[in-house]
């Protein structure tokens, strides 16, 4: 009898060690809610697709979406952007974007809050900047450079991957919604009253180089640009009103999309080489190099706030909890439910 009770004991031992290393192994790793879309009343604001096809979403109350199968299913977390537990962290996150190895992801939002991940976007810490300006944007040229825009002309610079912040001058005290650089130094944003700024010391200083009419209200913004090399670069913005240069931003004309619809986001799918725009109402637009811009067939009926590609792997998120995907770059596009 001795000898089954030690035996038992031994058992129950064994059993107790297996799951207290299963719990340390279940704490390494990424806690949240499991589900197979966006909540409905939270709206989406910016995605980014990691290297290895990771998806990251982040939007209103502090929430970020992520997808490691192209987003059957989806890990729902709040970024602790201020102290206090879950119920305390209500600030909307308006930008995400990854240093181009993937390893370093940067996350902007209302109330000057900037967040930074050194592990690929597993853990966020909230970086000290100095605004309490709202952020809409943020590029990292490298791991080490990063430039984000925000409200009244508010220009972030940090050379040493956050570990100091520099409020950089605006020409324009106009709020600032896109930026894009084309290398290192050279580099572009845009904002209200159709303002296009523009750097080359790697945002040290900026001019205005379009735009930038305050007197005059009846002018909209641009929310967005790309560019596809040196040379070739567009923005969107309201109405269907397209602005584009082939000379570096030397001179710009305008186009229109087939349809009147306010361009919230402009992207390039670099493996397919179409440029792409969506916005209002869930509308979206394409262009293959050189041609005409093509209405696609909608899918979403709620704005769309941004939009990324990697490879044939497409996201577009917009308001109440919309999520468009692709898996074939744009031929066709699904609602995530």
């Amino acid at each position: 009898m001795h000898r089954n009770k030690l035996k038992s004991w031994a058992i129950a031992v064994a059993c107790l060690l297996m799951v207290v290393a299963g719990a340390a192994g279940a704490r390494g790793s990424v806690e949240g809610v499991k589900r197979t879309g966006a909540p409905a009343w939270l709206s989406l604001f910016g995605v980014a697709i990691r290297p290895d096809n990771t998806i990251f979403v982040v939007g209103s109350k502090a929430l970020l979406l992520t997808s490691s199968d192209q987003g059957k299913t989806w890990l729902q977390r709040t970024l602790k952007e201020r102290d206090g537990d879950d119920l305390f962290q209500d600030r909307d996150l308006y930008a995400i974007r990854f240093s181009p190895g993937g390893k370093v992801g940067w996350v902007v939002g209302e109330d000057g809050i900037v967040m930074k991940s050194a592990d690929g976007g597993d853990t966020w810490t909230r970086q000290k900047t100095g605004t309490r300006k709202n952020l809409f944007n943020v590029y990292p040229v490298d791991e080490q450079q990063v430039v984000a825009v925000g409200a009244d002309g508010t220009i972030l610079r940090t050379t040493d991957g956050g570990e100091n912040w520099q409020v950089v001058k605006s020409p324009k005290d106009v709020s600032l919604f896109g930026i894009d650089f084309v290398d290192k130094n050279t580099g572009f944003a845009v904002g209200e009253f159709s303002t296009i700024l523009a750097t080359k010391d790697g945002g040290q200083s900026w001019t205005l180089n379009y735009g930038g009419n305050t007197g005059d209200f009846t002018i909209g913004p641009y929310f967005s640009l790309v560019f596809s090399d040196a040379d070739h670069g567009i923005a969107s913005g309201l109405a269907g009103d397209l602005l584009v240069t082939a000379d570096g931003g030397k001179t710009w004309q305008t186009q229109k999309l087939p349809e009147s619809a306010g361009g919230y986001i402009v992207t390039e799918n670099t493996s397919s080489k179409k440029l792409w725009v969506a916005g209002y109402g869930g509308r979206m637009f394409d262009q293959a190099q050189g041609g005409q811009w093509q209405s696609v067939d909608r899918t979403a009926f709620h704005d769309i706030t941004d939009l990324a590609f990697a490879g044939n792997l497409g996201v577009a998120v917009g308001l109440n909890g919309t999520i468009l995907l692709t898996n074939n770059a744009g031929e066709q596009w699904q609602a995530v439910q």
